[in-house]
């Protein structure tokens, strides 16, 4: 049973992780100072045109995030004999990078992204928790997960979060 309730934790924690580094790339290049000429001779960088992955897509690789930290967990309790409070928050620290790389990749108004990043936003409170796995069961994730798994089922996609 606690394995179980792991995952959910996990998940959370490496989403609201990564959500919350998104936000300080920003400070520092505010902070820098840009003359008029600079932006003037310099072109604005191009990015790259990518098209967003579709909520079928943003579905399978959540679901693939999803086992490889289930994995990882498995890994750390079958050498350490149970998951310290440090392996949890790395655990889902990583997934929590990994699932926003995914929420970044979608398109931003589709049903999946949107519960996805919901998911991430309850998963990373817990993160940040003295005892993740304990603050992960609420109801705010339990919702979180009911959504992103509703969203997925509507795009032919069965995952369990």
């Amino acid at each position: 049973m606690n394995r179980l309730r792991m995952f959910p934790a996990v998940a959370a924690l490496s989403l609201l992780t990564l959500t919350a580094c998104g936000g300080e790339d920003a400070t520092p290049a505010a902070a820098t100072p840009t003359t008029a000429s600079t932006s003037a001779d310099s072109p604005a960088p191009a990015s790259p045109a990518v098209d967003p992955i579709d909520d079928k897509e943003v579905c399978e690789k959540a679901q693939k995030t999803g086992t490889e930290m289930k994995q990882a967990i498995v890994r750390v309790v079958a050498t350490e004999g149970d998951a310290s409070v440090d392996a949890t928050k790395a655990v889902a620290t990583q997934m929590a990078k990994d699932l926003a790389e995914t929420v970044a990749s979608g398109s931003p108004d589709s049903d999946a992204v949107i519960a996805l990043k919901a998911f991430v936003t309850e998963f990373e409170k817990a993160a940040k928790a003295a005892d993740p796995l304990t603050a992960m069961d609420t109801p705010a994730i339990d919702k979180a997960s009911k959504d992103f798994n509703a969203a997925c089922k509507k795009a032919g996609v069965e995952v369990n979060f």
